[in-house]
């Protein structure tokens, strides 16, 4: 059976009379996905190697402790990580739901310029060229 997407969840939950039989019968659906098995995933969907995910998003052993569970990865890893796939805007935003960030956010400037440049497929480098020239914080 596929998995009930987020529109279709909120509306039962919203019509929902009772809670504990709303989770009984959507327990399938309703789970906390890690980043360590989001990036899993996203390898298998991708048909990437994680070295070169790794490797094009520039962080080095630090990717590796994300990609195996054993080091919590702050927004900018985790969207470096996604430039090294990379990911669609839609994709990097739930990797960082995934990871207890906020999404990318249009109303903030240094947000639409890194939605700009997964939207133009820019590489790390060049999104970085983008934020310097704009006077933004660049990845590290």
């Amino acid at each position: 059976m596929e998995e009930k997407n987020t529109e279709l969840l909120q509306s039962e939950l919203q019509h929902a009379d009772n809670i504990e039989k709303f989770f009984a019968e959507n327990s399938a659906d309703i789970k906390e996905r890690s980043v360590m098995d989001y990036l899993n995933q996203m390898i298998i969907k991708c048909g990437a190697e994680v070295s070169e995910v790794v490797r094009r998003s520039e962080l080095s052993n630090y990717a590796y402790q994300i990609f195996d569970g054993r080091k919590k990865a702050g927004r900018d890893k985790l969207l470096q990580l996604a430039f090294g796939f990379p990911l669609t805007l839609e994709e990097t935003n739930r990797l960082l739901k995934c990871g207890g960030h906020s999404e990318l956010y249009v109303k903030t400037k240094r947000d639409a310029y890194i939605m700009y440049a997964i939207q133009k497929s820019y590489d790390i480098h060049k999104t970085n060229e983008l934020l310097f020239q704009n006077g933004e914080k660049t990845f590290e």
